[in-house]
Protein backbone atom coordinates (compact mmCIF):
# COMPACT_ATOMS: atom_id res chain seq x y z
CA UNK A 1 0.00 0.00 0.00
CA UNK A 2 2.86 2.49 0.76
CA UNK A 3 4.33 1.59 -2.57
CA UNK A 4 1.04 2.63 -4.25
CA UNK A 5 1.34 6.21 -2.35
CA UNK A 6 4.66 6.69 -3.59
CA UNK A 7 3.39 6.04 -7.29
CA UNK A 8 0.58 8.65 -6.59
CA UNK A 9 2.44 11.54 -4.90
CA UNK A 10 5.46 11.08 -7.67
CA UNK A 11 3.04 11.30 -10.56
CA UNK A 12 1.21 14.29 -8.96
CA UNK A 13 4.48 15.73 -8.46
CA UNK A 14 5.86 15.12 -11.58
CA UNK A 15 1.76 16.72 -13.33
CA UNK A 16 2.73 19.88 -11.18
CA UNK A 17 6.44 20.50 -11.81
CA UNK A 18 5.79 20.05 -15.43
CA UNK A 19 3.02 22.35 -15.26
CA UNK A 20 4.93 25.22 -13.77
CA UNK A 21 5.29 28.33 -15.78
CA UNK A 22 8.63 29.35 -17.82
CA UNK A 23 8.84 32.54 -19.06
CA UNK A 24 11.53 35.00 -19.94
CA UNK A 25 10.63 38.34 -17.58
CA UNK A 26 12.04 41.84 -17.77
CA UNK A 27 13.14 43.79 -15.26
CA UNK A 28 11.14 46.82 -16.60
CA UNK A 29 7.79 47.22 -17.90
CA UNK A 30 7.32 48.75 -21.19
CA UNK A 31 4.10 50.43 -22.16
CA UNK A 32 4.66 51.30 -25.96
CA UNK A 33 2.20 53.76 -27.81
CA UNK A 34 0.36 52.42 -31.10
CA UNK A 35 2.22 53.94 -34.49
CA UNK A 36 -0.01 55.34 -37.02
CA UNK A 37 0.70 52.40 -39.45
CA UNK A 38 0.48 49.34 -36.89
CA UNK A 39 -2.26 48.34 -34.29
CA UNK A 40 -0.95 47.46 -30.62
CA UNK A 41 -2.12 44.55 -28.82
CA UNK A 42 -2.05 44.09 -25.20
CA UNK A 43 -2.19 40.90 -23.83
CA UNK A 44 -2.79 40.21 -20.07
CA UNK A 45 -3.20 37.26 -17.29
CA UNK A 46 -5.55 38.21 -14.54
CA UNK A 47 -4.20 37.19 -11.18
CA UNK A 48 -5.61 33.97 -9.15
CA UNK A 49 -4.74 30.82 -7.73
CA UNK A 50 -6.78 28.35 -10.38
CA UNK A 51 -4.50 27.85 -13.76
CA UNK A 52 -1.05 29.99 -11.92
CA UNK A 53 1.02 27.71 -12.94
CA UNK A 54 0.00 27.01 -16.48
CA UNK A 55 1.87 28.67 -19.32
CA UNK A 56 -0.08 29.35 -22.55
CA UNK A 57 1.39 30.28 -25.55
CA UNK A 58 -0.90 32.98 -28.03
CA UNK A 59 -0.20 32.25 -31.60
CA UNK A 60 -1.65 33.77 -34.42
CA UNK A 61 -2.17 30.62 -36.80
CA UNK A 62 1.31 28.73 -36.61
CA UNK A 63 3.24 31.85 -35.39
CA UNK A 64 3.87 31.86 -31.65
CA UNK A 65 3.46 35.50 -30.66
CA UNK A 66 3.84 35.57 -27.70
CA UNK A 67 3.91 33.52 -24.35
CA UNK A 68 2.32 34.04 -21.12
CA UNK A 69 2.63 32.82 -17.52
CA UNK A 70 0.28 33.90 -14.36
CA UNK A 71 -0.18 37.78 -13.87
CA UNK A 72 1.81 38.18 -16.87
CA UNK A 73 1.59 40.45 -20.04
CA UNK A 74 2.86 40.93 -23.63
CA UNK A 75 2.19 43.14 -26.33
CA UNK A 76 2.27 43.02 -30.34
CA UNK A 77 2.42 45.42 -33.18
CA UNK A 78 0.36 44.20 -35.99
CA UNK A 79 -1.02 45.52 -39.44
CA UNK A 80 -4.64 46.76 -39.86
CA UNK A 81 -7.24 44.15 -40.57
CA UNK A 82 -8.48 40.93 -39.04
CA UNK A 83 -6.45 38.96 -37.17
CA UNK A 84 -7.24 35.32 -35.02
CA UNK A 85 -5.21 34.65 -32.01
CA UNK A 86 -5.14 31.01 -29.95
CA UNK A 87 -4.05 30.40 -26.95
CA UNK A 88 -2.07 26.78 -26.68
CA UNK A 89 -0.79 25.34 -23.44
CA UNK A 90 2.46 23.23 -22.57
CA UNK A 91 1.01 20.28 -24.03
CA UNK A 92 -0.42 21.78 -27.28
CA UNK A 93 -4.28 21.64 -26.04
CA UNK A 94 -6.18 24.13 -27.65
CA UNK A 95 -8.03 26.88 -26.10
CA UNK A 96 -9.87 29.67 -26.86
CA UNK A 97 -9.48 32.08 -29.84
CA UNK A 98 -10.58 35.29 -30.44
CA UNK A 99 -10.78 37.16 -33.84
CA UNK A 100 -10.13 41.02 -33.68
CA UNK A 101 -10.57 43.26 -36.81
CA UNK A 102 -8.25 46.00 -35.53
CA UNK A 103 -7.33 49.35 -37.19
CA UNK A 104 -3.78 51.13 -37.68
CA UNK A 105 -2.44 53.54 -35.04
CA UNK A 106 -5.26 52.21 -32.06
CA UNK A 107 -4.71 50.22 -29.01
CA UNK A 108 -6.64 46.94 -27.92
CA UNK A 109 -6.39 45.04 -24.71
CA UNK A 110 -6.99 41.47 -24.44
CA UNK A 111 -7.70 39.86 -20.59
CA UNK A 112 -6.79 36.14 -20.86
CA UNK A 113 -8.76 34.33 -17.71
CA UNK A 114 -8.55 31.18 -17.01
CA UNK A 115 -11.74 28.21 -16.57
CA UNK A 116 -10.98 25.75 -14.44
CA UNK A 117 -11.03 22.49 -15.58
CA UNK A 118 -10.61 18.69 -14.04
CA UNK A 119 -7.04 18.78 -15.56
CA UNK A 120 -5.99 22.03 -15.90
CA UNK A 121 -7.46 25.39 -16.79
CA UNK A 122 -8.49 26.52 -20.18
CA UNK A 123 -7.35 30.13 -21.38
CA UNK A 124 -10.37 32.58 -22.66
CA UNK A 125 -10.04 35.61 -24.40
CA UNK A 126 -12.27 39.05 -23.36
CA UNK A 127 -11.82 41.99 -25.37
CA UNK A 128 -11.90 44.90 -22.70
CA UNK A 129 -11.62 48.91 -22.84
CA UNK A 130 -8.73 50.67 -21.77
CA UNK A 131 -9.99 51.73 -18.42
CA UNK A 132 -11.10 47.73 -17.40
CA UNK A 133 -7.43 47.09 -18.73
CA UNK A 134 -5.84 49.54 -16.79
CA UNK A 135 -7.10 48.04 -13.26
CA UNK A 136 -4.35 45.23 -13.56
CA UNK A 137 -2.45 45.31 -16.50
CA UNK A 138 0.45 47.97 -14.92
CA UNK A 139 0.73 45.47 -11.98
CA UNK A 140 1.33 42.45 -14.43
CA UNK A 141 5.34 41.44 -15.54
CA UNK A 142 6.29 41.73 -18.81
CA UNK A 143 7.33 38.58 -20.72
CA UNK A 144 10.32 39.07 -22.48
CA UNK A 145 9.42 38.45 -26.76
CA UNK A 146 10.05 34.59 -27.70
CA UNK A 147 13.84 33.61 -28.80
CA UNK A 148 13.78 33.84 -32.61
CA UNK A 149 10.40 35.78 -33.28
CA UNK A 150 9.52 38.37 -36.24
CA UNK A 151 10.00 41.51 -34.94
CA UNK A 152 6.58 42.44 -35.03
CA UNK A 153 6.49 39.18 -32.05
CA UNK A 154 6.74 41.42 -28.90
CA UNK A 155 8.63 44.12 -30.08
CA UNK A 156 7.78 47.68 -32.42
CA UNK A 157 8.90 47.38 -35.81
CA UNK A 158 10.94 49.57 -37.26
Amino acid sequence: MKNLYRVIFASLLTVFLTACASVDYSHKAEFPQAKPDQALIYFYRTPGFIGSTYRFDVSEGDRVVGAMAQDSYFYLFTSAGEHTYGVYDQYEQPGSEIMMNVQEGKVYYVRVDINYQALGGEAVFTLVDRAQAMTLLPSRKYVLPLAGTSSNDNVPTE
